[in-house]
């Protein structure tokens, strides 16, 4: 029989072709089988069969179809073995753990807003990964693998709107029985030190301990508390042991977090770290028509562009430029919803412009920093790629953002003749119309992979603008 091997070179692919974080997260669980009908794919749980079925179908297709040679029929399930409404089932470890040796919980607050959905999060590239391991984390019974799950990113990105969306969705799923809480660094730290000072930590830990789910937004802000670090050390060793879930968001890296202990340092990084990116260009649009939506504002294609091209840096700076257009929309009180983008473009004359003034070597700077090169690179004979590419996005740049004259452009890039500047900037803006993309270096030394030169002026403007 080679039913076996097949199916293992199939596994192998399709790791590879995932990734193998994503693929231990939606197939980690699940069991793949090739017989005579096709490749049958059994999920842990209704929940994960849905997101395979949406997402991962046409890769499984094509890595069956590598391995066997021609067209296979896939096939998406759920596991019968998993327990079932009665609650019986022969697997212990999928079963949930014992609430009935808890006791009785007095209702709690529950500080997470009932706005914040799942459902309603703008899923990109940028911020995919963790959206499904929230998504997992709220949606499935029984002990996590991805618990502890810390998400981490700059502010404005979705941590807040996942952590609320998290809390919503399980107590959707779970019901009402099981004790939750969504809370800050702040407030937890605020809640420990009042029980330390009323004499009433055994309360305090009894409230937190005995959690089916603790989400924690602002981490970070244990930062410097010895006390309230090593207290908190103590709460997640407690809800880790008896099967409950951990959510936390921070605006960093736990190892890039100031003064956290190593024992808690290790216990965020035992389950699943993930980052959130600031959005792509696709999820940036997405973004601002949503909001259009959500305020009766109708926007054509380049009034949206506007928006898009200005608002790179997060989630946030998108939703206050559309508020600001919605405000501006009402003054003006013109009984139309049409928005034109000479109208959008008055949304950033003053509240986007740069408070310092821009100059070359401001611009200079930015580009080299982004694409790791040095001014003397820009002076060298060199030619290759990514020295091409610097020089004209400075030359580009320099003459939409500034007064400066191609001479003096080219003298900055280390060039004696003012046309080698021109071309410069011709050559950007020809790719800016051609949708041309490039290679960019990402941090550390990775690769970032290919971005559209669009995508990269955007960039470059808001850092520029915003030192």
């Amino acid at each position: 029989m080679h039913a076996l091997p097949t199916t293992d070179s199939i596994t192998d692919l399709l790791a590879k072709r995932l990734g193998q974080r994503r693929h231990a997260m939606w197939f980690g669980q699940a069991n793949l089988e090739l017989n005579d009908t096709g490749l049958a794919v059994e999920a842990g749980s209704q929940f994960a069969a849905d997101w395979i079925n949406a997402h991962f179908e046409r890769d499984l297709e094509q890595v069956a179809q590598d391995v066997v040679g021609g067209p296979v029929r896939v096939s998406i399930s759920v596991r019968s073995d998993r327990p079932g409404p009665d609650g019986n089932d022969d697997s212990p470890q999928t079963l949930p753990p014992a609430r009935e040796e808890r006791r009785p919980q007095r209702p709690r607050r529950r500080t997470f807003s009932n706005h914040h959905k799942l459902e309603d999060f703008i899923v990109g590239p940028s911020n995919e990964l963790a959206w499904s391991a929230a998504s997992r984390i709220a949606g499935e019974a029984g002990p996590s693998p991805v618990s502890p799950l810390f998400i981490h990113g700059g502010c404005g990105l979705g941590k807040t709107h996942l952590l609320q969306g998290v809390c919503r969705r399980y107590r959707e799923q779970f019901g009402q029985q099981d004790p939750i809480r969504y809370l800050t660094g702040e407030q937890f730290t605020n809640e420990y030190i009042a029980s330390v000072r009323e004499n009433k930590i055994d309360e305090f830990r009894r409230s937190m301990r005995r959690l089916s789910l603790l989400a924690i937004d602002d981490i970070h802000f244990l930062s410097d508390k010895t006390k309230t670090q090593a207290e908190f050390l103590h709460t997640l060793d407690a809800i880790h042991l008896t099967g409950s879930r951990i959510v936390l968001a921070s605006d960093a890296h736990p190892h890039q977090i100031r003064s956290f202990t190593k024992g808690l340092v290790s216990r965020f990084l035992s389950g699943m770290v993930v980052e959130i990116e600031r959005p792509c260009r696709h999820t940036r649009r997405t973004l601002v028509n949503r909001f259009a939506d959500h305020r009766g504002l109708r926007m054509d294609e380049s009034a949206v562009e506007v928006v898009t091209s200005h608002c790179v840096g997060s989630v946030r700076e998108i939703q206050g430029a559309m508020t600001r257009l919605s405000a501006l929309m009402q003054v003006r009180g013109s009984g139309s919803n049409h928005v034109p983008a000479d109208t959008v473009s008055q949304v950033f004359q003053n509240a986007w412009e740069s408070t310092q003034p821009i100059t070359l070597d401001r611009i200079v700077e930015t580009v080299c920093d982004h694409l790791n090169l040095t001014k003397a690179d820009l002076a060298s004979r060199d030619r290759g790629t990514r020295v091409s590419l610097g020089r004209g996005l400075i030359a580009c740049l320099a003459r939409r953002m500034t007064d400066y004259s191609y001479p003096e452009i080219a003298r900055s890039l280390g060039r004696r003749n003012h046309s080698s500047a021109h071309a410069a900037a011709r050559r950007i803006e020809a790719m800016v119309e051609d949708k041309t993309k490039v290679r960019l270096p990402g941090q550390g030394g990775s690769d970032e992979g290919h971005v559209l030169v669009r995508e990269v002026l955007d960039r470059l403007r808001h850092a520029i603008s915003h030192p």
